[in-house]
C-alpha cells in the first residue's frame, strides 16, 4: 500500500527524517548483527498495525494517488477559482494529482484508527504555480480522507529471528506469537476443529513445503499427536512422515525446517483463520537464513517473491546473507535496502546499482570467492557470440534467466583459449576458479567436413565432458554461420537469398551489404538480432538443439 515510509528518531536512527523509499512486493533490509534491522522493522509495524503504532515516534507515508482515489472523492463544497466552471476544475485538480504521490503523517483516532493528515512538506508543496493552498489545500484534506480506506485493516506479522517450534501443552488462545511460541497447538486446532479446513495443512502448506525442501526431503503427511515427556508430562507435538521413512518428531528435526514451517504457517495458514481472514496483512521476517544450507536459502527466498507477487502482499526481509543480494538483487518487485551503523548512529539508504551492491558486500565480509560470482558463465570468444546467444535463448526457450543474475558471459578471445583448463593444471588457468558451474561456445573453424578440431578446443572439449560441463563446437565454420538469412534480409535490402554455407566464409558471404564486417561484427549483430526468431532460425544446422542443451544447463546451475 506505502510507496515509502519515512520516520523520525527512533533507537540509534539519530536523524529527524529517515527512509525507506520506493517499497515494492519484497523489500529486503541488509546489514550487520547490531546495524539497526530490527529498529526498522519495528518502525515498519508501527506504520503498518494501528495496535503496534507508537506515538513517540513521527511517521510519514507516501500513498499512491491513484484512480480510485479520485472516485471518491467529492469536492462539491470546495471552492472554486474564477475562471472555471465547475467540470473544468474537477477535470484540473484530476490531471494535477491523478498519478501522484500523497505524503500523510500517520495519526491515530481515540478507537485506535488511522487519522492521517497531510505532512507539512506535503501542503507546502507547490504543485501548481497559478492555484495557491486556498483551491489546492482543500483537495488535498478531501484526498487524504480516503487515501488509507476506513473499511480495510492492516496487521503486521513479525517473525524472530529467536524462533522455535516445540512440544506445548494444549493453548487456550491458540495464538502463535512471532517466536514460534504455540505453533504446535496452533497447527492441531486447524487440523482439528470444524471451524477450520485441515486441507490447508495437510495439502496446501505440505506441499509448499515439499516445494522448498525437494529434492532433499518430500513429506507425505504432518500431524500433531500427544506425548509423554519425563514420564508424566503430556505434551502435542507435530509429527512429520517422510516418504519411505518412518515418521519423526518435529523437536527432534534442525532449525532450518521449523523455520520454513513457521514462514508457510504465517503466508498460507494465517491469512485464512477468522481473526486475519478480512485484513491486509504485512510481513516481516528476521534472518530466515539462519540455520538454512544456501541452495535452500535461494528456494526460500525464491518462494517468498513468487508467493508475494502473486498475491499482491508487502513483505519485508532482514537479512545478513548474501545469497538474498543476489536472489533479488535486480528484480522488477523487490527492493533492497543498505542498514549501516558508524559511531552508534544508524542509516539506511536503498540500493540502486552495482557499485551500491559491492557495498554491502563488502560491509558484510563477503569475498568475490565466497560467491562464485553469477550461478553459472557461458564462455564465448566475443561480444556479438553474447548477443547472438542472447536472442537465441530467447526465442528457442522464452528464457526466463536474467544475465547477470542467474548467468553470466565471459570472453576467452580466440587464441587465449589455450591458456585455460578445468583441471588442476600448472601454467594454465583453471575456468572453475572462477566458477564451478560453465559451459563453453566455440567455433570449428572448419572450412570442409574432413577438417579436424585444433589441439586446444578438442582437449577443451574432452575436459567439460569429464566435468559434465556443456561444450558446444559449432557445426558450421563460426557461430555467424548459424545467423537466418531470412534475418539479415530484414535489416539489409541487398542481403544474399540463400543461407550462409556451412563452411563458408561469413565475411565473403556477406561482403555487399556489409563490406567492412570484420571490423564490425558488434553493430551487425545488434542490427539483425531483433530480426532472429525461431521460426527463421529453427532448421540452421544444429542450432536449436545446442541452444535448448545451453538453456537446460542454466535451468540446472539455478535449481
Amino acid at each position: 500500500m506505502y510507496q515509502s515510509i519515512y520516520f523520525g528518531k527512533y533507537k540509534s536512527f539519530s536523524k529527524d527524517e529517515n527512509a525507506l523509499e520506493g517499497l515494492k512486493n519484497v523489500n529486503v533490509i541488509i546489514g550487520k548483527n547490531n546495524s539497526g534491522k530490527s529498529s526498522v522493522l519495528d518502525v515498519i509495524g508501527f506504520a503498518y498495525d494501528a495496535e503496534q503504532y507508537n506515538k513517540q515516534i513521527m511517521i510519514e507515508v507516501d500513498v499512491p494517488i491513484n484512480n480510485q482515489i479520485m472516485q471518491k472523492i467529492d469536492a462539491h463544497d470546495s471552492p472554486v477559482p474564477d475562471g472555471y466552471s465547475w467540470d473544468e476544475w474537477q477535470d484540473h485538480w484530476h490531471k494535477e494529482y491523478e498519478g501522484k504521490q500523497l505524503r500523510l503523517m500517520l495519526n491515530l483516532d481515540r478507537e485506535k484508527r488511522w487519522s492521517p493528515s497531510c505532512s507539512k512538506k506535503q501542503l507546502d508543496a507547490d504543485l501548481d504555480q497559478d492555484l495557491d493552498n486556498k483551491y489546492m489545500g482543500p483537495i488535498l484534506q478531501k484526498i487524504e480522507k480516503v487515501a488509507i480506506p476506513d473499511n480495510v485493516a492492516f496487521r503486521f506479522r513479525r517473525l524472530s529471528a529467536e524462533r522455535d517450534i516445540i512440544p506445548e501443552h494444549e493453548s487456550e488462545s491458540g495464538e502463535m506469537d512471532e517466536n514460534g511460541n504455540g505453533a504446535s497447538s496452533f497447527i492441531r486446532g486447524i487440523i482439528n476443529y470444524s471451524d477450520y479446513d485441515e486441507n490447508v495443512i495437510e495439502k496446501t502448506l505440505l506441499n509448499a513445503l515439499n516445494e522448498i525442501m525437494s529434492p532433499e526431503a518430500n513429506f507425505e503427511n504432518i500431524r500433531v499427536q500427544q506425548k509423554i515427556y519425563n514420564n508424566t508430562e503430556m505434551k502435542w507435538e507435530v509429527f512429520l512422515k517422510e516418504k519411505d521413512c518412518d515418521r519423526f518428531a518435529l523437536s527432534q528435526s534442525g532449525s532450518g525446517l521449523k523455520t520454513i514451517i513457521l514462514l508457510l504457517l504465517n503466508l498460507l495458514v494465517i491469512p485464512r483463520i477468522k481473526d486475519f481472514k478480512d485484513e491486509t496483512i504485512t510481513y516481516g521476517f528476521e534472518e530466515l537464513e539462519n540455520n538454512l544450507h544456501p541452495a535452500i536459502q535461494r528456494k526460500v527466498f525464491d518462494y517468498i517473491y513468487k508467493h508475494a507477487t502473486e498475491n499482491n502482499l508487502c513483505i519485508f526481509l532482514t537479512t545478513h546473507s548474501h545469497i538474498a543480494i543476489d536472489s533479488f538483487f535486480g528484480k522488477d518487485k523487490a527492493t533492497i535496502y543498505h542498514v549501516v551503523k558508524n559511531n552508534n548512529i544508524s542509516t539506511i539508504k536503498k540500493i540502486d546499482n552495482y557499485n551500491d551492491k559491492v557495498e554491502i558486500l563488502n560491509d558484510l565480509n563477503v569475498k568475490a570467492s565466497d560467491l562464485l560470482q553469477s550461478n553459472g558463465i557461458i564462455w564465448v570468444e566475443g561480444p556479438s557470440d553474447r548477443i547472438y546467444i542472447k536472442q537465441w535463448l530467447e526465442v528457442f526457450c522464452d528464457c526466463k534467466f536474467e544475465e547477470g543474475l542467474h548467468y553470466q558471459f565471459m570472453y576467452y578471445g580466440g587464441r587465449l583459449l589455450s591458456h585455460f583448463t578445468t583441471e588442476e593444471t600448472d601454467g594454465l588457468i583453471n575456468i572453475l576458479t572462477t566458477n564451478r558451474n560453465a559451459a563453453i561456445v566455440m567455433d570449428s573453424d572448419k572450412r570442409k567436413e574432413e577438417d579436424s578440431i585444433n589441439e586446444t578446443k578438442s582437449r577443451i572439449i574432452e575436459e567439460f565432458k569429464k566435468t559434465n560441463m556443456f561444450a558446444w563446437i559449432t557445426e558450421g565454420k563460426e557461430i555467424e554461420n548459424y545467423v537466418s538469412s531470412d534475418a539479415i534480409r530484414a535489416q539489409f535490402d541487398n542481403a544474399p537469398k540463400k543461407q550462409c554455407g556451412k563452411y563458408e566464409l561469413f565475411p565473403d558471404y556477406i561482403e555487399k551489404c556489409r563490406p567492412n564486417f570484420g571490423s564490425e561484427k558488434v553493430s551487425f549483430a545488434n542490427s539483425v538480432k531483433d530480426h532472429i526468431t525461431a521460426e527463421n532460425s529453427k532448421k540452421v544446422l544444429d542450432l536449436e538443439k545446442q541452444i535448448k542443451t545451453l538453456y537446460t544447463q542454466i535451468e540446472n546451475w539455478n535449481k
